[in-house]
């Protein structure tokens, strides 16, 4: 896997969000994938897409995905880095993510495990 691949992959999220195309967002998750949202169970299958669906629904419009750092073990790659999630043009969240990429039987690469938690101050309790 080389940086290229990783950020075509981010290119297609990204442009997933933007367009409101949840099908698109999906597209980058490989056979197999989860993701482990923040504050949510594991999203796996058919639900992955609903997932983004939903997140587009209320109202996120775009973003940005930005590699850190990553390293490739064969048929598995780690890549860490930063998001940023829009409405409009306003930033609504960032943070983190880690994502194990895995190689695809067809020898493309996608997301085969997807996680990320904000850097966002958390609200008081009872706030």
């Amino acid at each position: 896997m080389s940086r290229s691949d990783i950020d075509a992959l981010n290119t297609m999220f990204v442009q997933g969000l933007t367009t409101g195309d949840a099908a698109l967002v999906a597209s980058v998750y490989g056979t197999g994938a989860h993701l482990m949202p923040p504050g949510s169970d594991v999203v796996a299958g058919a639900a992955i897409q609903q997932f983004w669906q939903d997140v587009i629904d209320s109202g996120v419009s775009g973003g940005a995905l930005d590699t850190v750092a990553f390293e490739e073990h064969g048929d598995v790659a780690v890549e860490e880095g930063v998001y940023r999630m829009e409405v409009g043009d306003q930033v609504v969240d960032h943070g983190k993510y880690i994502v194990v990429h895995r190689r695809q039987d067809d020898g493309s690469w996608r997301l085969g495990t997807d996680i990320w938690n904000s850097s966002r101050p958390e609200a008081a309790p009872g706030a």
